[in-house]
């Protein structure tokens, strides 16, 4: 059985090299995040996991990071200065933030956060299938598990990523970032 749960984000990134020259200087979009959840043994209540569930593991956390806030690459000259244009709600990133990019390190910070989550709501064996990154409307990237080890993208290292202080503040739940970060770290060898 697969299950869906959507998230939302405004956010700005930059993406250096862009084809088009619209993206290579900061802009915004309207993200929309789709998760896919895939579980063939239901819990005591006939779901593969309750959605609130998925969202008190830490995962809303993750997703809500992103909203009003500002990705850049860890080797964009403007990280330099991203306290000063966004102190409060800024990621810098090993990668730059594609929505390619992102829809991989999506896929496995989720992943990261079920495999080390205690289960909240009698799920079984509970996996990312897949993770849907809208950029626009119109455009958006997949990264699914067939994509696991097979694809030539560059790692997503969460254990590199910078969080600024204004959006770690916001988790209801923080925990989950330190697991998070030991299985990637794991993962990584």
């Amino acid at each position: 059985m697969l299950i869906r749960k959507l998230f939302k984000a405004e956010m700005a990134h930059i993406v250096p090299g862009a084809y088009s020259t619209r993206c290579q200087h900061i802009h915004g979009h309207s993200y929309k995040f789709e998760l896919f959840l895939r579980g063939d043994e239901p819990n005591d209540s006939q779901m593969v996991i309750d959605f609130k569930a998925i969202k008190d593991r830490g995962i809303y956390d993750f997703f809500d990071s992103f909203d009003h806030a500002v990705m850049l690459w860890e080797k964009d000259p403007r990280v330099k200065i991203i306290e000063r244009m966004n102190p409060d709600r800024n990621i810098v990133v090993p990668f730059i933030p594609t929505a390619e990019m992102m829809a991989k390190a999506f896929f496995l910070v989720c992943q990261s956060i079920i495999e080390t989550g205690s289960p909240l709501s009698g799920e079984r064996n509970v996996s990312v299938e897949r993770m849907v990154v809208h950029e626009t409307d119109t455009g958006y990237a997949e990264f699914a598990r067939p994509d696991l080890g097979r694809d030539n993208f560059p790692a997503a290292g969460l254990s590199r990523w910078r969080i600024s202080k204004g959006i770690c503040n916001g988790w209801r739940e923080k925990a989950w970032y330190e697991r998070a970060v030991r299985h990637d770290k794991k993962r990584a060898g």
